[in-house]
């Protein structure tokens, strides 16, 4: 009898266990992640109708943080001037906060708007990002389906993940999300080179690569294969120099917002050193970025703890979902969509469904409580008091120190995977350590 590449869980859910009639087609794994990816739109469907509001009203307003409808990608498409296309943003016309590969592609997908009025345009626009959405978090499934093929309900936890409803629509970081899952299944497929170019374009889509990035190089010495890394590396360094200095040279204003934003601005919503602010005593300038200096620090320092003294060696993606949260969490800011980064390497990393919901739950009252602290700023009646929301703010990172926690006693289940029989093959036994009794 063929192996179930289901987990009994999981099999329950999608169809019950693999008969012993079953045809090869119906059990093998391009079938079986179909139907998964597939899942996707339900999830994607619920964040959608959850804009419902604002796509009917439009995107401005208090009534946007009352409804919790706000989304960046509509808001900087009036607020930034992206209606002026890509010839705009080559010129550092379109200030945008995100590093060039995201702000590039929110200006292209601005190209594809037709005329009309400002609420038909932003429809549109939203719309265009709600499909190439709704591909990247398909892309993002496929990716976990084939990286892990062993443990499909790790897919099958993404696919249906609520974190889709709750960060998918607000910004374009699911691009750069699905680069780095792909990455992954590129070094998992040995396949060093392409890691490299694909994470060479993820580090100018977002800072947070740079953590994952260096999570790769902890993760690669402690499993000796220095060779594969240096085979990444070198192509990674190339991309970042030539799409960095052909950018610098040829739209150098596309640098400029990014830079302004890195160096020239205070805390943010959702991080910790953003708390003082909240309760009228906002820190300065530098200090901030002192503190985000000892974050990243604090990152590398805990990645090597964890390296060192973990009761095995960790995967790529259990070292990264082991530092992103650090490095998300004592940035300038942590926004809504920060979400999208720490539950997909979560997942990948081989969380349960009982720690992965309880975060989501925990980020759906972050979000609600940010929404309702912003719509208070003109409504006091009606708003959240800061203190609240400074409760909610340090109650969100103590929680996403328990996803490290649960990060750490996760078994890493993978080998055999990686060189093991392919996927409908029976496997040989393997001892799986057992997971800690109280992750």
């Amino acid at each position: 009898m063929r192996q179930d590449l289901l987990p009994a869980p999981v099999s329950a859910i999608i169809g019950g266990p693999l008969g012993r009639r079953a045809s090869e087609r119906a059990s093998s794994l391009a079938q079986l992640l179909s139907l998964v990816t597939a899942m996707t739109a339900i999830p994607l469907v619920l964040g959608v109708a959850r804009q419902g509001h604002c796509v009917a009203k439009g995107w401005s307003g208090d009534e946007q943080f009352w409804r919790g409808c706000f989304s960046d990608l509509p808001a900087q498409y009036q607020i930034a001037g992206l209606d002026r296309g890509v010839g705009a943003w080559v010129r550092g016309d379109v200030p945008l906060e995100p590093l060039p590969v995201l702000s590039g592609a929110m200006a292209a997908v601005a190209t594809l708007v037709p005329d009309g009025s400002w609420l038909a345009q932003t429809r549109w626009y939203f719309a265009l990002w709600a499909v190439l959405v709704a591909v990247l978090a398909m892309s993002c499934v496929v990716a976990v389906g084939l990286t892990r093929p062993h443990r499909l309900d790790l897919a099958t936890q993404l696919a249906l993940s609520p974190v889709y409803v709750v960060a998918a629509f607000l910004s374009p970081d699911l691009l750069a999300v699905a680069l780095v899952l792909w990455a992954m299944w590129a070094w998992e497929h040995d396949r060093p080179r392409a890691t490299g170019v694909i994470l060479g374009v993820a580090v100018l889509a977002h800072g947070y690569v740079l953590a994952v990035l260096l999570a790769l190089v902890g993760t690669a010495l402690a499993q000796q294969r220095r060779t594969e890394l240096r085979r990444a590396l070198v192509p990674a360094a190339v991309v970042v120099l030539v799409l960095g200095l052909a950018s610098a040279l040829l739209a150098p204003g596309v640098w400029r917002r990014p830079l302004e934003v890195l160096t020239g601005n205070g805390s943010g919503y959702g991080s910790p050193w953003h708390v003082p602010a909240l309760l009228g005593h906002a820190l300065p300038v530098w200090s901030v970025l002192v503190l985000v200096a000892l974050g990243w620090l604090a990152a590398l320092a805990l990645g090597l703890w964890f390296l060192s003294a973990a009761w095995r060696t960790p995967t790529w993606a259990q070292l990264s979902a082991f530092v992103v949260p650090v490095v998300a969490i004592t940035s300038r800011a942590t926004p809504v969509q920060a979400a999208l980064w720490v539950v997909p390497l979560a997942i990948l990393a081989g969380v349960s469904w009982r720690t992965h919901l309880g975060l989501v739950a925990v980020e759906v009252v972050h979000a609600s409580a940010l929404w309702l602290y912003i719509g208070g700023l003109s409504d006091a009646a009606k708003g959240l008091p800061a203190a609240w929301y400074v409760v909610i703010t340090l109650g969100r990172a103590l929680t996403w120190g328990f996803l490290m926690w649960s990060v750490w006693y996760t078994p890493n289940d993978t080998r055999g995977e990686r060189h093991g029989p392919p996927p409908g093959q029976p496997a040989p036994p393997r001892a799986v350590p057992e997971p800690h009794p109280a992750r």
